[in-house]
């Protein structure tokens, strides 16, 4: 993680990287000499490589649209441009009259950008899968039913999820070919086995179990990383629940079993880990670059029609991955455009 931030926070620091934040796509053509891309960005902007980190802005701003973000050693401030005074033209320049080596500017709440490239590199991500759309299992229905992500969130503010007994169900949102998303997620087993160790590290005596298809392995040190979680004491299942239901104060989960029939498992948190899906107005992005898409949402590595050659996309806009797979694909593609541009 740290090798991750690491890297943003070079690229921020680099004099031929240039940020615009709150930044909408509004146009790119493809069919001259270089692709043009034109963009609206709204709100003040932070300039990030001058920023020194001294918190001004965020007490001078009477509507606290300004955030400060840090985690690893990087540290990124933002504006909340759906609450700002100056992106809704009120004209409010407080948190730019407080920084005191004018990393702010407020004085164009808005304007149009346009750049001509050699290349573009599409990179927008994905979205998780939203356990709503599966009520059985209980999510924002149940208390203490959570997501990985939520999960993840408590454990960095303290030690446990309040639970003896913690229950992780994998394959929320993937490989369910009831929801045309009959593929994995690729994240999902080392994120919930890295949970699993890490509860069982800082309290020995919890119960937890881990429900599975089967588990992932797409190298040699996640195989002994399971053994390792086997050995702390994880229990992991063979058996996907496929209901969660309250019982006596506690969650009972219900797993079918062609065999043997159904059983049924008390809990007293149950944590989806929920899969990953394609980025909202991934519909609206992939025509205007000459992306396509597969079945199920995801972009092809390379455009065609006009942008062929000049346009590539990486990450998990293309497919499901994890932070260092999505780092070397971006830097496979970079290589690759910049060979193209010679």
């Amino acid at each position: 993680t740290r090798r991750f931030h690491d890297t943003i926070a070079e690229a921020i620091r680099h004099p031929k990287i240039r940020f615009l934040p709150n930044a909408t796509l509004e146009s790119a053509d493809g069919s001259g000499a270089r692709v043009a891309v034109k963009a609206a960005v709204s709100g003040p902007r932070i300039d990030l490589r001058a920023c020194i980190d001294c918190g001004k802005c965020l007490t001078a701003c009477p509507q606290a649209a300004i955030s400060r973000y840090s985690r690893a050693g990087l540290v990124q401030y933002a504006v909340d441009v759906s609450a700002c005074r100056a992106a809704a033209g009120e004209g409010c320049d407080l948190c730019a009259k407080a920084c005191p080596v004018d990393a702010i500017d407020a004085a164009k709440p808005s304007s149009v950008i346009r750049v001509a490239a050699d290349g573009v590199l599409v990179a927008t991500g994905h979205e998780n899968f939203d356990p709503v759309v599966k009520p059985r299992l209980g999510y924002r229905r149940l208390p203490n039913v959570m997501t990985g992500f939520e999960a993840e969130q408590a454990l960095a503010g303290r030690l446990d999820l309040g639970a003896g007994s913690v229950a992780f169900i994998q394959c929320v949102g993937s490989r369910d070919p009831s929801l045309c998303r009959n593929f994995c997620s690729a994240v999902c087993c080392a994120y919930a086995l890295r949970m699993a160790r890490v509860l069982k590290t800082r309290n020995p005596q919890a119960d937890v179990t881990v429900y599975y298809i089967d588990i992932q392995h797409f190298d040699k040190v996640q195989s002994a990383f399971r053994a390792d979680v086997e050995r702390a004491g994880v229990k992991l299942v063979r058996g996907i629940p496929s209901s969660v239901s309250p019982s006596g104060g506690r969650l009972a989960l219900t797993i079918d079993d062609p065999a043997t029939g159904s059983t049924t498992a008390l809990h007293d948190t149950v944590v989806l880990s929920a899969g990953m899906q394609s980025a909202d107005g991934a519909d609206e992005v992939a025509p205007r670059f000459g992306l396509r898409r597969n079945a199920f949402g995801f972009f092809d590595a390379t455009a065609g029609g006009d942008a062929a050659g000049r346009v590539r996309a990486a990450g998990t806009c293309v497919e499901p991955q994890d932070m260092f797979a999505a780092m070397a694909s971006g830097r496979a593609a970079a290589l690759d455009l910049a060979g193209g541009a010679r």
